[in-house]
């Protein structure tokens, strides 16, 4: 299923095209979403095949509202092979930068007792 997910805190959007194909889909999504405490608005667009949510980030997060939406059948597993790449890619990065900051520390080891020899 193709789909789509731009979030900033306080506002998710989510393309799909459940909710252009299937707009009970969208209906039962959007009854969900809104029985959620912290959500504040849901738009349901069929023609663009997008659902857009106000929510307040300090009671919700975007991995519950993504929940929802699997739930409702609006969204794939590839949400959460995507949430794995990241965290992988996060991983990969703190890995990197540790291997730069020892190998720089090492240099400056040796620079040192190099000085002092």
């Amino acid at each position: 299923m193709s789909q789509y997910i731009h979030h900033v805190p306080g506002r998710i959007r989510v393309r799909s095209k459940a909710f252009r194909c299937r707009s009970d889909k969208g209906k039962a999504a959007e009854r969900k979403l809104l029985a959620l405490t912290g959500v504040r608005q849901v738009r349901v667009n069929p023609y663009a095949g997008s659902i857009t949510v106000h929510y307040d980030s300090a009671l919700l997060k975007q991995s519950d509202l993504l929940a929802v939406l699997e739930q409702c059948g609006c969204l794939g597993a590839s949400i959460r092979s995507d949430e794995v790449t990241r965290k992988a890619g996060e991983l990969f990065g703190k890995a990197l930068v540790g291997a730069v900051v020892q190998k720089a520390v090492e240099q400056s080891a040796r620079t040192l007792v190099g000085a002092l020899i």
